[in-house]
């Protein structure tokens, strides 16, 4: 068995998936490279082929229908070969000796007794000018001499989230939970990130800038004009993912774990509610709606939302909220310099 599957959706990423294809094959032998090419119109299938024939036993192709990015890493996961499983995306990269570090790492983890349930490393923002421009650690959160625990662990900074890039699960940990990602819709990884959570018992953390993310193209996701083109999707995905777990669910894990998720879920909420402020009026009518499906699933865990920072910012009355909500929002994404 291979020590980690890589899944790479592409989607019409002819034009850069070489880079991204090159950093990962770095890893040898031991990796399990599954390109998905999710119905792309340009080169990328013939590019995938011919990189799986140069990498036979490394590098495998999934030509499907379009099905978005999550139907992307739906395949992966059915189609994994590694005890382990990480997405990279295809404009990004893995460097390689942090690659080389993990797999080394993962080596002392591969009999079913000593398996970890999640990998979490640093990662970096490129730009096409400043590769690297901006680095996120989780060395205030966890050790990389011991396995970690979510009581060994120490807290959360209210700033800190997992992000994709910075995470890779068993496994078998995600199809022991059914993890089925929607089709057609972006974003979908932030159900990625959170739903497993409550599943995770043993960390394994890099401390090394493992993930290059690339930031800069103006077709990119996380663009707020591309974001409020698809506010339903982003409103469908918030809703989905605050709605996972109930209170009750929250308060039964351990209280760092607990902390984060209803921290992650909080900050889901503001975010999703700037975007819909900036929108206008139908956005503010997402919005109404977005809390009304909240408190519906669970009174208890919409009052808890609303005593965190996040949470009772967005949930302020008026003109005042809505101004606190989408000043701060653009200030912080001035600051992490999207």
């Amino acid at each position: 068995m291979k020590l980690l599957t890589v899944t790479i959706p592409c989607y019409n990423a002819a034009a850069y998936m070489e880079r991204c294809l090159k950093s990962v094959v770095s890893g040898g032998e031991e990796l399990d490279v599954i390109i998905v090419d999710d119905g792309s119109t340009d080169e990328t299938g013939r590019i995938a082929d011919k990189w799986a024939a140069e990498y036979p036993g490394i590098v495998r192709v999934i030509h499907q229908e379009n099905g978005g990015h999550g139907e992307g890493l739906n395949q992966g996961i059915r189609n994994a070969e590694g005890i382990y499983f990480k997405s990279v995306d295809s404009d990004d990269r893995l460097d390689p000796d942090s690659l080389k570090e993990l797999l080394t790492r993962l080596k002392a983890h591969t009999e079913p007794e000593d398996r970890v349930d999640m990998i979490v490393n640093d990662y970096v923002y490129d730009r096409e000018e400043a590769p690297a421009c901006f680095s996120v650690s989780y060395r205030n959160v966890f050790r990389p001499d011991r396995v970690n625990t979510w009581e060994n662990c120490s807290a959360f900074p209210p700033w800190k989230q997992f992000m994709i890039h910075a995470l890779a699960y068993r496994t078998g940990l995600l199809r022991e939970m059914n993890l089925v990602l929607p089709k057609h819709t972006f974003y979908e990884d932030n159900l990625y990130i959170y739903r497993p959570l409550p599943r995770v018992k043993k960390i394994l953390y890099l401390d090394q800038p493992l993930y290059g993310y690339y930031i800069g193209r103006a077709d990119q996701s996380v663009n707020d004009d591309v974001i409020i083109r698809r506010l339903d999707q982003v409103t469908r995905i918030a809703r989905d993912m605050i709605t996972s777990y109930t209170w009750k669910e929250l308060e039964a894990q351990p209280k760092k774990l607990r902390n984060y998720m209803v921290s992650n879920i909080a900050g889901q909420l503001y975010t999703t509610s700037a975007l819909q402020y900036m929108s206008g009026e139908d956005g503010m009518k997402k919005n109404r709606e977005l809390k009304q499906a909240i408190r519906d699933f669970d009174e208890t865990l919409y009052r808890k939302l609303g005593h965190t920072f996040q949470g009772g910012v967005t949930m302020l009355p008026g003109r005042l909220g809505r101004g606190l909500t989408v000043g701060s929002y653009r200030f912080g994404r001035k600051m992490i310099r999207f």
